[in-house]
C-alpha cells in the first residue's frame, strides 16, 4: 500500500544540483498539501463511501499545493479485501488496480499540469476511475467489495508526503455490483433499526445471492455490533477490536480473504433470514449505556465478492 516515489528521487536531486544551490534546498522542507479540488468542500472519494451496484466509476477530486512547485501526484487504488496480506483472487473476476502518476510530463495527457505548477486542482470526467463502460480499468468484471484509495505527492524539492505523518490521502471506499450478495433489511423505522437497552436487537430481512447471472452461492457472513463511525474492517485481531467498541461478532461459513475467519456452516447458500440467523444464542443484545451503534454485515460469495452493508441502531 505504501508506495513511494524512489523513481523519482535521481531526476530530482540531479536537477537540484544542476539548477539551485544549497540554500535554495533548505529553504523548503515541507511536503506538499493534499486538499478538496477548487470549489468543493472535500476530497473524493471520502472514506467510507460505497458505491452502488448502479455505478460503474468513482469520482476523483482533490487538490495539492506546494510553494515551491509540485514535481508528481500518485494516484493509487488497490483492494483491501484480505487486510493488505494480498490473498489469491478468484478466477472469473478481477480487482480494480489502479496506479495514476500527474507531472507536467506524464504519459497520459490528462494527467499533465504545467511545469512548475504551485497548486494542481483535479476534479473532471476524464481523471474519474471507471470499472464498467468503455472506459474501465478492468478487463472482465470487477470485484466487488473494499478499495484503498490513495493520493501522494511529492514537490520539486523531493519533499514527500507519507503515511507516516498523515500527510499522504488515504480512504476506503467500497464498490457494489450487481452480482455480489445482497442484504435487505426490512424492519427499519427512519432509516433505522430500532433497539431496547437489554433487549436482543429484532433485524428482519434477508441475505441472498441476486438474479443476475454472475452472482455465486454464499459463502461467509460476518455480522458485527460496533460503535457509531467505528471502522475497523482492516484489523484482524480481535482483541483491538473490542477496545475499539465492538459489542457484537458472529461469523458463519469461512472467508476466502481473511486467514481464520470462520464459524459454523452457513444455513443456506442462497438466501439466509436474518430473523432467524441472529437469534437464540446468536442474537444481538443491545448493549446499555449506547445509544446509536453500527450493524455492519460483511457478506462473501464463492466467487471472492464482497458486500459490506451499515446500518445505524437507534437504543433507548
Amino acid at each position: 500500500m505504501k508506495k513511494g516515489f524512489s523513481f523519482l528521487v535521481l531526476g530530482v536531486s540531479l536537477c537540484l544540483i544542476a539548477c539551485e544551490t544549497d540554500d535554495d534546498q533548505m529553504r523548503d522542507l515541507t511536503a506538499p498539501v493534499i486538499g478538496a479540488a477548487d470549489g468543493r468542500d472535500e476530497i473524493r472519494p471520502v472514506h467510507g463511501e460505497t458505491r452502488a451496484a448502479t455505478t460503474d466509476h468513482m469520482h476523483v477530486r482533490f487538490s495539492v499545493e506546494d510553494p515551491s512547485g509540485i514535481a508528481q501526484i500518485r494516484v493509487d487504488v488497490h483492494n483491501s479485501f484480505d487486510g493488505h496480506s494480498h490473498g489469491r483472487i478468484m478466477t472469473g473476476f478481477e480487482p480494480l488496480d489502479v496506479d495514476d502518476i500527474y507531472s507536467p510530463d506524464a504519459s497520459n495527457p490528462t494527467f499533465r499540469f504545467p511545469q512548475g505548477a504551485t497548486r494542481v486542482s483535479v476534479d473532471g470526467t476524464g481523471t474519474d476511475i471507471y470499472w464498467g463502460g468503455n472506459n474501465s480499468r478492468v478487463n472482465g468484471n470487477v470485484l466487488a467489495g473494499p478499495y484503498d484509495f490513495s493520493i501522494q505527492a511529492i514537490d520539486i524539492h523531493g519533499n514527500q508526503t507519507s503515511f507516516g505523518d498523515g500527510s499522504n490521502y488515504l480512504a476506503t471506499f467500497y464498490i457494489r455490483t450487481p452480482y455480489a450478495p445482497e442484504v435487505n433489511v426490512t424492519n427499519l423505522h427512519d432509516g433505522e433499526l430500532e433497539g431496547e437497552h437489554g433487549e436482543p436487537l429484532e433485524v428482519e430481512g434477508v441475505i441472498r445471492k441476486t438474479s443476475h447471472e454472475l452472482s455465486s452461492d454464499l459463502k461467509f457472513v460476518w455480522v458485527r455490533l460496533a460503535e457509531e463511525d467505528d471502522d475497523h474492517d482492516h484489523d484482524g485481531h480481535a482483541h483491538a477490536r473490542v477496545m475499539t467498541g465492538e459489542f457484537y461478532e458472529r461469523m458463519w461459513g469461512t472467508s476466502t480473504w481473511r486467514q481464520g475467519f470462520s464459524g459454523p456452516e452457513l444455513p443456506h447458500s442462497s438466501e439466509i433470514d436474518l430473523a432467524e440467523l441472529l437469534s437464540g444464542d446468536d442474537a444481538i443484545m443491545v448493549p446499555d449505556g449506547e445509544d446509536h451503534l453500527d450493524l455492519i454485515i460483511w457478506v462473501e460469495d464463492v466467487s471472492g465478492n464482497i458486500s459490506r452493508y451499515v446500518f445505524e441502531v437507534h437504543a433507548h
